[in-house]
């Protein structure tokens, strides 16, 4: 706090916390803030002086004009006069949930969103979010923001730190911080009387000034969906008389300018509960939807935007109308209340329909741009005939081998042809009739389709044929002979509990868990079950009873196929209480049957186990948790988060004076690590390192409520009380797991990626057996993005070195460029030391730091 009679500044900042979506829906919100942007624009004209944030997301403005269209001259002349403060985010995010790079197009689109109208803002005010990675600092000085202003996330830091601090990321990257104590309401709802106004302001600056070491304290002066309040001069007037400190009213960028350089040093996540809620429980509420998000997030960063990028280096047409498209749908299900589940059911109903179109956009995308490639034409016609060659597609900066599954479904299914009527496609027939197919002279394994598509009747369901493509080209492809085949060749089903493939070996336990042994060590009882009665809400987990449960009954099928894949199939049945006693203090004596169903495959050439998790949940109020035991000593594992990893830890002290007690679970961002096992588990981003060195993966929470007043797991409240059944997750979950032996991240993120197949064709515009951009280093840094550069002709190529030790990159570059020039996140010139020598380009990669490249 300043010393007695120095002067302390107080900035007084009018702004609303907008939530697009929560307990009401988008349109019953928009309603209302079509009605608060009227009047801050009424305000803006009555008084020039009036300044309003519009909490740091420039969507709302397209909210707005969408019904108020007549209004566009009025908003982008606030805009640019100061008036309304603007972005930086296109949506105000969540910061954990989202993978790093959805962060990145966050701030982009943020930025190309908002210049229509004005400056964006360059401070990082995220008011709201549940927590924040360590990383944020290098994510912003990325795009030349700061200060980070936030609420939540402070733990015992912040008994010592000042409210402002310097926060510096892994990789060295520091940006300025401003916590408010005080959350971002602390002058919210002013009396009308000036005097009782300013005794108001008077009290909130002397409770802020005791943390602050510069002089300055920020009054925020709104709050959630808050129609905008005028501020009497009067009351700011009266309140300096009172203290001899100047009240003024502010802008965030008003607040942030001429702070001292010598801050406190503060290092890593933010991701406790000294001063607000945590809220952890949203890392698990609705689950389906956080495997929908990361499923999504993988077609749109690993196949849409990098063959876009490459598309138009082979000169096809530009799909960034289509890229944008896609992410823009992505990125509204990133606001903080919707990627977290913590809204109504209506809400989540209508994330779907965004989910589907991303998602269906992303994909249909790609599939044009590798058609295309691989020489099908415009029309992007199947050769007609029943024996074709197979495209198939690495998304990878390495050459890989892997399992493709190429559905038979040509395009057109059919033609109308005169003299002839309707003829269905040769490989649509043999798709449905033929006994088996075979590629490259080698039995391939028929399969047939999860997805609904043409077929001939009930008795002959679409089908897809599965092999193993071997060695196949980083970033490019290879072409396999698919042909018919009246030799059938199913898989080998038995009763069998063990698969091998030379390298691993799994076995089916007799309660249903799964041993592995791979390079000398032994993993046994994989994927047991735990399951714990909750009587929480979304935003919280508050246990009652229960633990490990063991099944009522166990059946195991093993499938081998002569193409190199073997399969275990355990179905467990559990008897699971089927919710809560009336009184909520236990769980229901009444049982329902939940069947598990567990899929371990392994591959020749290949050394990782692939997991399927099928849950068919029918019972309420509980968390299921998959348990990977790795009897790791030192109580320690290693978690995947946004461009990085961080330990954690089995036993914590509670800490004591925390708003929120810390829970014992963590986020991930797709895998956790212990004892020689990494356990990949793309879209299950909670976990926990139990005593004994076992790592527990939830599956499922089901809970009833958006929230409740009445949890022991929380002291202060977190939201309305409404119920959403929606939230119990009854029905079919399926989760894809990976179990590897190694850490690799692009190991790692190849697997979640896997291969695409296409139809190939007489006209390739890439010629097969070809990289376009391969790592040819060892050193084991990773690709974080290909895509299309945001503002110019170019392609950007971004990589991360997730380890403490720098790292060199060297690529091989297929595509002919002129010139390669390093750039910031947001694609601005800097420097930093690269050689170009022909079609390759090396750089060092310091510890944690990302680097990009731009090519053109």
């Amino acid at each position: 706090m300043p010393s007695e009679g120095s002067a302390l500044e107080c900035f007084v900042v009018s702004h609303t916390h907008w939530d697009r979506e929560w307990y009401r829906t988008f349109q019953s919100f928009r309603a209302r803030l079509v009605d608060t942007v009227d009047r801050v624009l009424d305000l803006v004209r009555e008084d020039p002086s009036f300044r309003f944030l519009l909490d740091g997301q420039t969507v709302v403005l397209e909210d707005y004009l969408e019904v108020r269209p007549d209004r566009e001259g009025e908003l982008a002349r606030a805009c640019r006069e100061g008036n309304l403060a603007i972005g930086p985010w296109y949506v105000q995010p969540d910061s954990l949930l989202p993978g790093g790079e959805t962060h990145v197009r966050n701030l982009l689109e943020g930025r190309r969103a908002g210049e229509r109208f004005g400056e964006v803002s360059g401070v990082a005010y995220v008011p709201d979010s549940f927590g924040h990675p360590a990383q944020f600092p290098q994510l912003f000085a990325g795009f030349g923001l700061g200060p980070f202003v936030f609420w939540r996330g402070a733990g015992d830091e912040a008994s010592d730190l000042s409210s402002e601090f310097s926060w510096e990321a892994p990789d060295g990257s520091r940006v300025a911080c401003h916590r408010m104590d005080s959350g971002y309401f602390s002058v919210a709802g002013l009396p009308d009387d000036p005097e009782e106004a300013a005794r108001a302001l008077r009290e909130a600056a002397e409770a802020l000034a005791k943390k602050t070491k510069i002089g300055r304290v920020l009054l925020m002066h709104g709050i959630d969906h808050a129609y905008p309040e005028p501020l009497s001069p009067r009351a700011l007037e009266a309140a300096e008389a009172a203290t001899g400190w100047t009240f003024r009213r502010a802008s965030l960028e008003e607040f942030a300018r001429g702070w001292p350089r010598d801050l406190p040093v503060f290092r890593g996540e933010l991701l406790g509960a000294r001063v607000a809620n945590l809220l952890p429980g949203v890392w698990s509420a609705r689950m389906p939807f956080k495997l929908r998000n990361r499923r999504v997030e993988t077609v749109l960063l690993r196949w849409a935007e990098p063959w876009a990028a490459l598309g138009e280096r082979l000169g096809l047409a530009s799909e960034r109308a289509a890229l944008r498209e896609a992410w823009r749908f992505f990125l509204q299900n990133q606001a903080h209340d919707s990627i977290c589940g913590c809204s109504i059911d209506r809400v989540h109903e209508q994330t779907s329909f965004r989910y589907d179109a991303a998602e269906e956009l992303g994909l249909e995308t790609a599939r044009r741009i590798l058609d295309r490639v691989a020489g099908v034409g415009p029309e992007r016609r199947t050769p007609w005939t029943d024996e074709i060659e197979v495209a198939v597609f690495n998304p990878s900066p390495r050459r890989r081998t892997d399992v493709v599954r190429f559905p038979l479904e040509p395009e057109p299914a059919f033609e109308v042809r005169a003299g002839k009527g309707m003829q269905l496609h040769p490989l649509l027939l043999s798709g449905l009739l033929a006994p088996g197919f075979s590629v490259e002279g080698t039995e391939a394994r028929v399969v047939p389709d999860v997805e609904n598509r043409m077929h001939l009747g009930d008795e002959h369901p679409p089908r897809s044929v599965e092999f193993v493509a071997r060695d196949v080209p980083a970033f490019g492809y290879r072409k396999f002979r698919l042909r018919p085949s009246q030799v059938p060749t199913p898989d080998a089903v038995d009763q069998g509990r063990t698969i091998s493939n030379g390298e691993i070996t799994v076995a089916a336990d007799p309660e249903g868990t799964l041993s592995v042994s791979a390079g000398g060590r032994s993993f046994p009882g994989l994927a047991a079950v735990e399951d714990v009665g909750d009587r929480g809400d979304t935003y919280d987990f508050d246990p009652v009873e229960g633990g490990r449960v063991e099944p009522a009954e166990v059946r195991v099928e093993r499938r081998r196929h002569p193409s190199g894949i073997e399969e275990l199939h355990v179905t467990r049945v559990f008897h699971l209480p089927a919710g809560l006693a009336p009184d909520r203090s236990r769980r229901a004596r009444e049982t329902v049957e939940v069947l598990l169903r567990t899929s371990a495959r392994l591959v020749s050439g290949l050394r990782r186990v692939d997991l399927e998790f099928v849950l068919e949940n029918r019972a309420r109020d509980h968390r299921l948790r998959l348990l990977f035991p790795t009897a790791e000593p030192r109580g320690i594992c290693l978690a995947a988060t946004t461009f990085g990893t961080v330990e954690r830890r089995s036993q914590r002290e509670a800490p004591s004076g925390w708003v929120h007690p810390p829970p014992r679970t963590f986020p991930h961002q797709g895998f956790v690590a212990a004892g020689g096992l990494v356990v990949g588990c793309p879209g299950l981003p909670e976990a926990e390192l139990l005593p004994g060195g076992t790592l527990a993966i939830t599956l499922l929470r089901s809970v009833g409520w958006l929230a409740r007043f009445d949890l022991r797991s929380r002291p202060v409240p977190a939201g309305p009380q409404l119920a959403t059944p929606g939230a119990q997750c009854l029905g079919t979950i399926r989760a894809r797991c990976f179990l590897f032996f190694d850490l690799d991240f692009q190991e790692i993120a190849d697997a979640e990626a896997g291969f695409l197949a296409v139809p190939a064709g007489p006209a390739p515009v890439w010629p097969p057996d070809r990289s376009l951009v391969e790592v040819l280093s060892t050193d084991r840094v990773v690709l974080s993005c290909l895509k299309p550069a945001e503002t110019r002709p170019g392609t950007v190529l971004r990589f991360l070195n997730p380890a403490e030790r720098a790292a060199r990159v060297e690529l091989r570059v297929g595509f002919p460029f002129a010139e390669v020039l390093p750039v910031r996140l947001d694609e601005t010139p800097i420097s930093f030391p690269l050689r170009h020598e022909g079609e390759r380009v090396s750089f060092e990669l310091p510890p944690y730091a990302l680097r990009s490249l731009l090519f053109r």
